[in-house]
């Protein structure tokens, strides 16, 4: 369009030039016809522009991130010139559409339409405008361009995808998949006995094979090895801008329920806690679990409502970790974060402590684990927004 403008110019300053020196009624023609392109093709854009509609559509309010699903557009000229150069332009950061080609143009005839049945992907979880978000129409000898913006674009609510994982990373830990004694959480019985020493609980006494030996004989008690596993999600909102907070804040719902999704298979509850529910943030946890494949559609609606507000203390949600007994008394524990503070590394202290494993998950645009404590029973994980939990968890 640059080119043909100003080959536009240079023309009309010739034409100008060749009236001044010469005149006559040839070259005022040129001159005023040259002029006069202007005014039509910027009528032209105008009544393009009026009589110009646009009709687009999504399968369902409700989705699914990364889910195809049906989506069309039509191009209608409800006019009696020919209308060209009309390019759609498309909401492309949160969501695409399938093989819609870059900068494609149409032409329409007088009272003609165009459809395109395509389908629509949404990356992330959130609530966002989807499809065309409008139109530039070109004049004919690409000389001027208006956009018309689209008055009642498609919008979508976005619920987090759950990922499908066939391992974990802490499957390979031999911290977490050896049997550990723990003081501070309840005790049950190993299979493995011992000789009776004086100071033993009555109730540990293998009474069947005390008799059978003819020597006393004591259960060996170790901490519970199936007691679920601990998630803590981090809801704090770490920016204002919607292109910065929208694929974190999708990464980390999908993080847990990557986790929950994985453990369920296995019949091992999940416990998720996060800080504050509804329109404002509370002084306690707000919690749900998961025990089998049957609860993850439930966990999963829960998990997609969850609010992040930029109001959410992060500081004081994770030091509750602390006393609080799903995640001291628990197999492993899963804490989601955005970022990095004292308050993370007091309490990894702490569960330390009380003999919990725990693996951190660092969800960051530039995830630098380096400020996070290094301790025994313990695993850091950065992820990036655009990674791919299949790979990175």
């Amino acid at each position: 369009m640059r080119k043909n403008r100003i080959i536009y110019y240079l023309l009309c300053a010739a034409a100008l030039a060749f009236a001044s020196f010469y005149g006559g009624p040839v070259s005022y023609t040129i001159l005023f016809g040259l002029i006069l392109v202007m005014p039509v093709s910027l009528t032209y854009l105008l009544t393009v522009y009026y009589f110009f509609k646009i009709y687009q559509s999504a399968s369902g309010k409700h989705i699914t991130a990364y889910e195809p699903v049906p989506y069309y557009f039509v191009l209608q000229n409800e006019y009696l010139l020919n209308f060209c150069h009309i390019r759609p332009n498309m909401y492309s950061t949160f969501s695409y559409i399938e093989s819609m080609p870059a900068d494609s143009e149409y032409e329409l005839l007088p009272h003609e339409n165009a459809r395109y049945d395509t389908k629509l992907i949404c990356r992330y979880r959130g609530e966002y405008k989807v499809g065309i978000k409008s139109i530039t129409i070109t004049d004919f000898l690409k000389l001027f361009r208006i956009t018309y913006h689209v008055p009642e674009p498609i919008s979508v609510v976005v619920a987090p995808r759950i990922p499908q994982l066939r391992s974990l990373r802490t499957d390979n830990d031999p911290t977490r998949s050896s049997y550990k004694e723990n003081p501070n959480i309840r005790q049950y019985p190993d299979a493995a006995v011992r000789d009776y020493i004086p100071g033993d609980p009555p109730k540990s006494i293998h009474h069947k094979l005390s008799a059978k030996t003819g020597s006393l004989k004591s259960r060996l008690y170790y901490g519970e090895e199936r007691q679920g596993i601990a998630i803590y999600l981090d809801t704090h909102r770490v920016s204002e801008d919607e292109y910065v907070y929208i694929p974190i804040e999708n990464k980390c719902l999908e993080t847990v329920l990557a986790i929950a999704n994985y453990y369920s298979a296995l019949s091992v509850t999940s416990t998720l806690k996060y800080y504050g529910s509804g329109g404002h943030a509370s002084n306690c946890f707000t919690q749900a679990k998961c025990s089998s494949r049957r609860e993850m559609e439930s966990f999963h609606t829960l998990v997609s409502e969850i609010p992040f507000r930029p109001d959410t203390d992060s500081g004081r949600s994770i030091s509750l970790l602390r006393n609080d007994r799903d995640f001291t008394d628990c197999l492993v524990a899963f804490l989601v974060v955005t970022q990095i503070s004292k308050e993370l590394n007091e309490t990894l202290n702490e569960l330390s402590l009380s003999g919990v494993s725990c693996v951190i998950y660092y969800v960051s645009y530039e995830p630098d684990v380096s400020g996070i404590i290094s301790l025994p029973d313990q695993m850091v994980v950065p992820i990036h927004p655009e990674d791919d939990l299949t790979r990175v968890m």
